[in-house]
């Protein structure tokens, strides 16, 4: 447990980001983020005014993660390779970090630049991973909307529970997923 005197805005969001995961995004108080830090709640408010800065932060905490976690995951492949790769660790970080993947859903509700530029972040990463394949721009723009749309929806589908009771292996289904999405892909010549 932090003590006061240790007590910053990056303390703060991290202890937010524990009680979220553990007791649900919607479940968090103030009041549970002080306990957590053996603090009094109006301590916080040196550091963060009040929830709607708490939520905005954690969403940019969850962004800034998300883009750490696509940026590794396509670092040294190109093409086909790396949108695997990132499809892989998109889903890896939504399971592993539910919640905060939720606090990420809200992005189109943040006004606040920072949490703006790290959300654009994540999808530029994925406008580099296509300039091999000579798209146009809006061409890629719907690729990679199809893209996230693919992503998105499987885990979605997922985290509440519409693939439990088959028989088929939820891995494999997304490995699937992505493979037959893939092939959809040309590389267009350089006019």
């Amino acid at each position: 447990m932090s003590t006061k005197k240790g007590l910053d805005t990056q303390t703060i969001l991290s202890a937010t980001a524990e009680l979220a995961e553990e007791k649900g995004l919607e479940s968090v108080s103030l009041l549970q983020v002080a306990n957590r830090l053996g603090v009094k709640s109006p301590s916080l408010y040196n550091h963060l005014n009040g929830f709607q800065k708490l939520s905005t932060g954690l969403a940019k905490l969850a962004l800034t993660k998300l883009d750490s976690v696509v940026r590794n995951a396509a670092v040294g492949r190109s093409k086909d390779d790396a949108l695997t790769a990132i499809a892989i660790a998109y889903r890896e970080f939504a399971k592993e970090n539910p919640e905060l993947y939720k606090a990420i859903l809200r992005f189109p509700d943040y006004r606040d630049n920072g949490i703006q530029e790290v959300g654009h972040a994540v999808v530029r990463i994925l406008y580099q991973v296509m300039e091999p394949y000579h798209y146009s721009k809006e061409d890629t723009i719907h690729f990679i909307r199809g893209f996230r749309s693919a992503l998105h929806g499987f885990i979605s589908l997922e985290e509440v529970g519409f693939f439990q009771g088959t028989k088929a292996n939820v891995d494999k289904s997304y490995e699937h997923l992505i493979t037959r999405f893939l092939p959809t892909l040309t590389i267009r010549e350089e006019s």
